[in-house]
């Protein structure tokens, strides 16, 4: 059946139904299943297979005209349905604000859209090349299984970037392995943790703040006889934090001198150069293959290598293929996906460009190796009860509004669940990365992200409500909420956060650091307001930064915020008039602004170089912390500010979360900060069972 007869046979089952008068018809319908053919007409009974079909079909219609004026919904039936390459959405495929395009899971049924490849017949490795590079105590223990039965014809190169990577900083596709859901470990060495860069040779021309000189060349020497393991590998890389302990990379090795004891890497270097000390590890080799969970790739023969966690009878062995993203929006405006599943892919989950008013409700994105969702401007997008996790990269990627012009974007990030990310890209890859103007970021719950739960550009940003844990886990330097080097960025808020256990707060790992913060406004942030948020254990003493971290920026207000176990409430590192004259003398000259309009809206501005290192923190309350203030310039103002140096009888949970009541916000004179509102809340879409979050199939 072609494109115009399935179209015409829809639009007789639509609209050509006897109705009661005074009921309002129904917006027209197209049913989706996994068992059903796009040679069918896609009515209940007989289901098209596809959105792709289901998509080319409502395009056929809206040209003739016969999309009703109540809209179109597509009916989405539970089930696996295989990607093999994207499916993408344009202009010709958007609704309008009054009557949207729906694409629904059918009521209590759970589509998924895998672009993945399950794998079975594993047997154990017996090739004695195999052998030969396995370590002898496992070689009984690793299994082995050809893509070739699973369909897999193509392998993608392993390439990967990081944060001044020489590749870019960028979403690389990498294929990757799950059993029963949990990603497997790429075989490295060591299996946990970092060993440290040995000397790097001259030239050491590249200077640090701290001493330690780096060479831009990508040359080190290595202590103990490991890398003789690796001489033979076809591919082996290494991935550090080659200078700052921000800056992440996979650098590929070039080779390995055993007799200088010296590691070459593969241009393009690392943006930074190296330097001595300088913590990484080595990945992508059989020859480390030797912990349950690990696993390696063979690209040339086209084989997968496990050792697996747990015996793989009745394991769902799956490996993510698909090296675009899922789902791709370009300039599609009204539109709404809802109890929709995206997972395994090799890229990005979903990318939206451009349109207007396209909403996610109650979906999932999982198992991606880049970011979950991207939104590249447009406006009015919402993400709503969304469910993203295990991704290699950040959760969501927000852009939109106008920073010259301070249009906001109206964009909406609320009641999500966003969790276990920086799996390949460990820093800058937080849970929401926000830039532009006006985006409302509520009521969501993120936790466990090597690196920040937020990286905030941009200007008149709402963040409220949230909730972050277990953030900041690995980078150094950073904070659950992160911005950066622009003192135009004005208005934004943090209202009602609840921001804990940040970081190495218990102090366990080889890798403790003391820079870490609840919110840190680095370089330069000006005008920003940190109200009434709650910081818990986001710093331990010996510490450099306190719950809030204030570097060099001016005009920020921290207040009625409580502060509980945490090394320090508030820290600085002032800046000085020179410095910050230097700094600001051409802010408002910069092209992405108007001045006279940035000059109107925030009329601090006026007056930029003057007042340095000038900050207000007043109401707040510290509970068994470190001092009040780190490093205060003489330019701070302070004032109401209480403190209490024991315990005040807060009771925390099982899992340290504070059990709060209303006596307890009395007691304290905090009774302004709404904790019981705080983080994800229950709807049509979002249950809490047994104390975990869930998301439901909408109910029949």
């Amino acid at each position: 059946m072609n494109a115009s007869c399935l179209a015409r046979a829809l639009v007789h089952l639509a609209c050509c139904t006897t109705l009661t008068p005074g009921v309002l018809a129904a917006p027209l319908s197209l049913h989706v299943a996994p068992g059903g053919s796009d040679t069918q007409p896609g009515t209940a009974d007989k289901p098209l297979l596809t959105l792709d079909r289901a998509r080319d079909a409502l395009r056929t219609l809206r040209r003739e005209g016969r999309i009703p004026a109540e809209g179109a919904t597509v009916v989405v039936h539970g089930g696996l349905y295989p990607v093999r390459q994207s499916l993408r959405l344009d202009p010709a495929d958007s609704g309008t604000r009054t009557a949207p395009v729906v694409f629904r899971a059918a009521p209590g049924e759970s589509p998924v859209f895998s672009g993945g490849a399950q794998l079975a017949a594993f047997k154990p490795a017996t090739d004695p090349a195999d052998l030969d590079r396995l370590a002898e105590g496992v070689r009984g223990r690793v299994l082995v299984s050809d893509l070739a039965v699973a369909g897999v014809t193509e392998v993608l190169p392993f390439s990967l970037g990081g944060f001044s990577s020489g590749r870019g900083f960028r979403t690389h596709p990498a294929m990757e392995l799950f059993v029963d859901g949990e990603p497997m470990t790429l075989a490295r060495w060591p299996n946990e943790g970092f060993v440290k860069t040995g000397e790097v040779p001259a030239p050491l021309t590249l200077p640090a703040y701290d001493g330690k000189r780096g060479s831009p060349e990508g040359r080190f020497r290595f202590e103990g006889d490991r890398p003789a393991r690796w001489v033979k590998e076809p591919d082996a890389w290494l991935y550090g934090y080659w200078f700052w302990d921000w800056a992440d990379s996979y650098e590929k090795i070039e080779r390995i001198d055993l007799d200088a004891r010296e590691i070459h890497l593969a241009r393009p270097w690392h943006g930074y150069g190296y330097r001595r000390g300088q913590r990484f590890h080595a990945i992508n080799l059989l020859s480390e293959l030797d912990a349950p969970g690990e696993w390696y790739l063979d690209r040339e023969r086209r084989r997968v290598f496990l050792m697996p966690p747990r015996d793989l009878d009745g394991a769902r062995v799956e490996l993510s293929v698909l090296a675009a993203p899922l789902l791709e929006l370009q300039e599609v405006s009204h539109v709404v996906l809802e109890g929709l599943t995206w997972d395994l892919g090799a890229s990005d989950g979903v990318r939206v460009h451009g349109g207007e008013g396209v909403v996610f409700r109650g979906c999932t994105i999982r198992r991606m190796a880049g970011n979950g969702i991207e939104v590249r401007g447009g406006l009015g997008h919402t993400l709503d009860s969304c469910d993203i996790h295990h991704m290699g990269r950040g959760g969501v990627a927000l852009e939109g509004g106008d920073r010259r012009t301070l249009t906001p974007s109206g964009h909406r990030v609320q009641n999500c669940h966003i969790h276990h990310l920086s799996r390949i890209d460990h820093t800058y890859t937080p849970a929401i990365w926000m830039n532009g103007v006006g985006h409302h970021i509520r009521h969501n719950l993120m936790h466990h992200v090597a690196s920040s739960a937020m990286r905030v550009e941009g200007n008149d940003h709402l963040v409220e409500l949230n909730e972050a844990h277990h953030v900041v886990t690995e980078s150094d330097d950073q904070g659950a909420v992160d911005m950066f080097g622009n003192p135009t960025y004005r208005g934004n808020i943090y209202r009602h956060n609840y921001w804990h256990h940040l970081g190495t707060w218990d102090r366990q790992g080889a890798d403790h650091h003391n820079q870490r913060a609840g919110i840190r406004l680095d370089d330069a942030i000006c005008g920003t307001l940190v109200e009434g948020n709650i910081f818990q254990r986001c710093s331990t003493d010996p510490t450099h930064f306190g719950g809030v971290q204030i570097h060099g920026g001016k005009e920020n207000t921290v207040q009625g915020n409580l502060f509980i176990d945490t090394g320090a409430a508030v820290s600085f590192t002032p800046w000085g008039d020179k410095r910050w004259r230097e700094f600001v003398a051409r802010a408002l000259d910069a092209p992405a602004i108007d001045r006279a309009l940035y000059l109107a809206r925030y009329p601090a501005l006026a007056v930029l170089p003057e007042g340095h290192d000038a900050n207000m923190v007043r109401s707040n309350v510290t509970v068994r912390c470190g001092p009040l203030f780190l490093r205060a310039p003489g330019g701070l103002q302070s004032a109401a500010n209480v403190e209490f140096a024991t315990d005040t009888g807060l009771p925390e949970s099982a899992d340290g979360r504070l059990r709060w009541s209303d006596a307890d916000a009395r007691r304290l004179g905090v009774a302004h900060i709404p904790f019981a509102s705080i983080g994800l809340r229950t709807n049509a879409w979002r249950t809490r069972v047994e104390g975990e979050w869930r998301l439901s199939p909408q109910p029949p």
